[in-house]
């Protein structure tokens, strides 16, 4: 439970952290969806870094260093943005709160698969915490007050940390770039890169779309836990099922999905769609995560490579989301990010076959 509540505080403190960065940077100082796009990027490529990185070491020297380390740094991070002053320092502080934010969650993910293996039901506090970060976010409404209230959620998480249980830890050499883990989660990585850059064309530019709907920042802060709540719902039912089936489901619900936002004219509109993209998220997120932990043995590695495919896709995502925006209109980012799932699905499912039909010897088992 220490961990779950770890990963609950953790997620709300960057979340909430996160969510009005887009209207803090228009608002306060004149950014362009095009510049927005660049802030956003910044934060998703100090996390890629970050992931790739730490997530080795984690394996390599231990998670309970990495994890904890991690958090105390996210809370001083975190504070920074406070002092924020223009988009420039933006985007430093930015930069700053990603690499930190990298460097702890595959040391986490690792340990709680090596404990009891329930990781829909570990993940599912993740998007708890979600719905509370960005409810949190929203309520509270003043910029400063909610990276004070992020701040405060990390300094918890990390107290909570310091009483995990950690025994002894195997430790592993890992190549600072490794080729085989990468061939073994090939399908996923590859495909979950597509799919999540459609997403974050649509998620860069998504608070100015729910604003301009005619949503406040309260309203915005519900939308978002909508999805939260609903994933933390819909996750706990994942470990029952296998992984391969469960990333079909989340790339045919997310094709289903992101074309379903634009028929939206008002802002309650879109809360349908808010829970299918939950339930499209929780299905595609767990089953990848659970596709890497089956078939890896340097598990932090592999986990951490996942989260740094998502970040390349956040940072591709949301600087062709802004252009996108800019030329197409946010509607215009939803279609795009429909053709991307799709492709995402196609290369996963053939891709799947031919890596399993030729899986190495060294992998733990193949992945149904």
């Amino acid at each position: 439970m220490k961990a779950s509540t770890v990963q609950m505080l953790s997620s709300a403190a960057l979340s909430g952290s996160q969510l009005l960065i887009p209207n803090m940077a228009r608002d306060m100082f004149g950014a362009s969806n095009a510049e927005i796009g660049v802030i956003v990027a910044s934060y998703s490529a100090a996390v890629f870094t970050s992931s790739y990185i730490f997530g080795r070491m984690a394996d390599v020297y231990g998670r309970k260093a990495v994890l904890k380390g991690g958090l105390f740094l996210c809370v001083l991070a975190l504070l920074l943005q406070v002092f924020v002053v223009n988009s420039f320092s933006l985007i430093l502080v930015r930069v700053f709160v990603g690499l930190c934010a990298g460097i702890f969650p595959a040391a986490l993910l690792a340990h709680v698969y090596e404990t009891d293996k329930k990781i829909g039901h570990f993940q599912s506090f993740g998007s708890l915490g979600f719905g509370i970060g960005v409810f949190a976010a929203g309520f509270i409404g003043i910029y400063y007050g909610i990276f004070l209230f992020a701040t405060l959620a990390m300094g918890l998480a990390f107290v909570v940390s310091l009483y995990l249980p950690f025994g002894k830890e195997t430790r592993l050499q890992v190549p600072f770039f490794p080729v085989k883990i990468l061939k073994r989660n090939f399908p996923v990585y590859t495909s979950i890169m597509f799919r999540h850059t459609g997403a974050n064309m649509i998620w860069v530019i998504y608070p100015i779309f729910l604003e301009d709907l005619g949503a406040d920042p309260a309203f915005i802060g519900i939308i978002y836990g909508i999805n939260a709540v609903s994933q933390f719902i819909f996750m706990r039912y994942t470990d029952r099922y296998r992984a391969v089936p469960l990333v079909i489901a989340g790339f045919t619900m997310s094709i289903l999905t992101f074309p379903a936002y634009t028929l939206a004219s008002h802002d309650y509109e879109i809360i349908p769609a808010q829970i299918m993209i939950a339930l499209a998220w929780s299905t595609l997120y767990i089953g990848s995560v659970k596709y890497v932990m089956e078939r890896n043995e340097e598990k932090g590695t592999a986990a951490g490579l996942l989260q740094s495919s998502l970040s390349i896709s956040a940072i591709i995502g949301a600087l062709l989301g802004g252009l996108a925006a800019e030329l197409w209109g946010y509607h215009g980012c939803m279609y795009i990010a429909t053709a991307l799932a799709t492709i995402g699905l196609v290369l996963f499912v053939f891709t799947n076959k031919w890596v399993t039909k030729h899986m190495d010897k060294d992998l733990i088992a193949p992945v149904q």
